[in-house]
């Protein structure tokens, strides 16, 4: 690059010429981006740029939208990042960002099973009860819905296959 580059001393014409010699098959590069190169090169020390710090997004993020996707995702755990994103009306990724930058992250809810030991009573109750009835009407176990499900709605039984909460 500095080979080129300091071959140049403005004759661009020279410069394309020991370029396609040496290279036959590439592209000639701009004398321009050779100037910028040295002169990023000479200013910051380095070839590399922050890509990810361009600023783009803050005209979008202001503390007002910050404060929008928090409340909204603060009102409703389980909402979707793309839902907050129509409500806010903001891109997608912003959300995502802003969530990232607070540490929230979704949480995947599992459903599990446990006893205390308030539960022992009402549960012995509830078999005397059921073998009470079983005794009047034997057929009485062929009327009740056996089900391993515990969260009943109006909407129908909750599916937690696809439910992500933000912690």
């Amino acid at each position: 690059m500095h080979f080129i580059y300091g071959l140049a001393n403005g004759n661009d014409l020279e410069t394309e010429r020991l370029w396609r010699q040496r290279f036959p098959r590439r592209h000639v590069t701009d004398r321009k981006m050779f100037e910028r190169l040295h002169r990023c090169m000479c200013e910051m020390g380095s070839f590399v740029t922050n890509m990810h710090d361009t600023g783009r997004d803050m005209s979008v993020r202001t503390p007002q939208v910050v404060e929008d996707i928090l409340q909204g995702v603060g009102d409703r755990p389980d909402i979707s990042t793309r839902e907050v994103s129509r409500a806010v009306n903001v891109p997608h990724s912003i959300v995502w960002r802003v969530l990232r930058d607070e540490g929230l992250h979704p949480y995947h809810v599992q459903k599990v099973q446990a006893l205390i030991p308030a539960d022992y009573v009402p549960r012995v109750e509830f078999a005397r009860w059921f073998l009470q009835q079983l005794a009047a009407q034997p057929d009485f176990s062929t009327h009740v819905l056996f089900t391993d499900e515990s969260t009943f709605t109006r909407e129908g039984i909750s599916n937690t296959h696809n439910l992500h909460v933000f912690f």
